[in-house]
């Protein structure tokens, strides 16, 4: 079980694997958390709260991506040191589900099918369909889901979204 009240503090300098800008985050404070994977933290990078997770990398130790809204909001870059404050946040990351969907999700058929997709990639699927603008897209975009959820039709060869 997380520690709940567990706050950890720490300063690093945020590095880049590939594209990816990060902190590493001290292994103390990854134990800290009690917890093995990847770890719903709300985070604070230099007075400004953003809710995150912290990724496994191996050996009990993880890392905190930033992306380009936090930097931009803390004002921070690539080399430069940043002060981190983690908490526990276990509020879930997921997207809503549209109504379009979610009365499909109903039936025992897409509900097996549904729950058998990873979490990311239903969480994928529900961003996709969250950004969507008209309903004519929600509604043809929905039914592209329930051809995957089938496992049938050419949409099935694509992943999806």
């Amino acid at each position: 079980m997380a520690n709940l009240k567990s706050r950890k503090s720490f300063r690093e300098i945020i590095r880049i694997i590939g594209i990816n800008p990060y902190v590493s985050v001290p292994a103390a404070v990854s134990r800290s958390f009690s917890i093995r994977g990847n770890i719903p933290v709300r985070a604070k990078i230099d007075g400004h709260f953003f809710p995150a997770t912290l990724v496994p990398v191996g050996g009990g130790r993880h890392r905190l991506y930033l992306h380009g809204g936090m930097r931009k909001k803390a004002k921070a870059e690539v080399g430069d040191r940043v002060a981190v404050d983690l908490t526990y946040d276990p509020r879930s990351r997921m997207p809503p589900i549209p109504k379009a969907l979610a009365k499909f999700l109903k039936t025992t058929e897409y509900k097996k099918a549904w729950n058998g997709l990873t979490p990311s990639r239903r969480k994928e699927i529900l961003r996709y369909l969250g950004f969507l603008k008209s309903e004519i897209s929600l509604k043809r975009n929905v039914e592209k889901v329930l051809c995957f959820l089938r496992k049938e039709g050419a949409w099935f060869k694509y992943k999806i979204p």
